[in-house]
């Protein structure tokens, strides 16, 4: 089965909106086996829509919208597939009520182009949307499917994690091969460096597939295969996942969804052990991204952001000649930061990181991109240096990535920091 995504909405192309849905729609399409061979983005124009309707049923069977479903005059999905069709677009009775609930249950008053959103092509499927005013629509016209969404994101993924895939598993997917994927993460490690490390795989490759994508500082590498259910896919990869974890499995920090700060978060509680930081360049977004995670109470306890040099000497004591000597972006000041949060705050380990972010106040000798990290704890005093590439944005996540995978790599050296 082919099929088509179009997301609909002038703001699409003016970039007001980046398009996530048809990214969570090809993937979810590729789970179940279901090959995507184009993605169509087109604006709040009926003449336009009925266009690309026209090329999208020439060369798919499947063709998914979102967006162009709610209440105002520019939301002209369902009145163009309709036109395009040559169906008539009927309001619904039982849609009507349910908009009508809708707004009683909060308490608001429904507006009458409301009603819009209770019209329905003639003989399509409802599918239903408890969290929003557009349901979703599935309608099978001439050997061909198209399946209506609403553009909110949360509604969107909602109706076809809930309606979507258990119709397309009963009525098209029987007997079907699945395409799945594992990701294996790494940080560390350039992708020239791990292609080079696995080119064999590479070139013998068929089914499991690799590809190595490059992600801000972490390099994924996809296994992917087409098989016949979950199982026959574990037992598939399982050999190249080892051999591929053999060689360069030190470089190697979790799989598919989990993150870097996640996989920290898991060691420090497994290990009973708390960690502060001590930010400059980065500016708390390595606080943040531990704090993300629920339940991090139990293993981060606060951070200090100090990004001048006055904060450094009067609240982490780092002394005032290891600034004047050494400056601020160097190995003594960051270990300087690290020991000063790490008595403050009372961690069993402290992070500390200091670096110069760009695009300015960089020189010959110390360049933009140049960060110090610093981990110390009862039983380690470490610092690393290194120097990102990218924007202001990019080195400051960069470093951030990388400051986590030294707290993951020492923790897994050292089976405790504990004396």
């Amino acid at each position: 089965m082919k099929a088509e995504i179009i997301g609909v909405g002038t703001e699409l192309l003016l970039g007001d909106v980046v398009d996530t849905n048809s990214a969570f729609l090809a993937k979810e399409m590729a789970k179940l086996g279901i090959d995507v061979f184009y993605k169509t983005q087109v604006g709040d124009n009926i003449f336009r829509l009925k266009e690309v309707i026209n090329t999208a049923q020439s060369r798919s069977d499947l063709i998914i919208f979102t967006g162009g479903l709610g209440p105002t005059e520019d939301d002209l999905t369902k009145q163009a597939l309709c036109d395009f069709l040559q169906i008539p677009l009927l309001e619904n009775p039982q849609e009507v009520k349910r908009l009508s609930e809708y707004f009683q249950v909060r308490n608001h008053k429904m507006s009458r182009n409301n009603l819009r959103q209770a019209l329905i092509p003639q003989g399509a499927l409802i599918l239903k949307n408890p969290i929003g005013t557009a349901s979703g629509i599935l309608l099978t016209h001439s050997d061909k499917h198209y399946i209506l969404l609403p553009g909110p994101p949360s509604e969107m993924k909602h109706i076809f994690l809930n309606e979507v895939i258990p119709w397309l598993k009963k009525n098209i997917l029987r007997n079907k091969e699945y395409i799945l994927s594992h990701t294996l993460k790494f940080i560390g490690i350039s992708e020239s460096r791990l292609e080079q490390e696995l080119l064999d795989l590479f070139q013998k490759q068929s089914n499991p597939t690799l590809a190595l994508l490059a992600k801000n500082g972490e390099i994924h590498c996809r296994l992917t295969a087409k098989v016949k259910s979950r199982e026959h896919f574990s037992s598939l990869i399982k050999p190249i996942k080892e051999e591929i974890l053999k060689r360069v499995g030190k470089y190697c920090y979790g799989t598919d969804d989990l993150t870097i700060e996640e996989v920290v978060g898991r060691q420090l509680k497994e290990k009973k052990l708390t960690l502060v930081t001590a930010e400059s360049c980065t500016g708390g977004l390595i606080a943040k991204r531990l704090t993300d995670i629920p339940g991090s109470s139990e293993f981060f306890l606060g951070s200090v952001v100090a990004y001048s040099n006055l904060v450094k000497e009067t609240l982490l004591e780092v002394p005032a000649e290891i600034l004047n000597k050494y400056g601020a972006v160097s190995e003594e000041t960051a270990l300087a930061m690290a020991q000063g949060v790490r008595k403050i705050l009372q961690g069993d380990l402290a992070l500390s990181i200091t670096g110069i972010a760009g695009p300015q106040g960089g020189t010959e000798q110390k360049p933009v991109g140049l960060v110090y990290i610093s981990l110390v704890g009862q039983n380690i005093n470490v610092c690393k240096k290194y120097i990102f590439s990218g924007t202001r944005q990019d080195i400051r996540w960069r470093a951030a990535t990388n400051a986590l995978n030294l707290v993951r790599r020492s923790l897994d050296d050292i089976e405790s920091f504990r004396s």
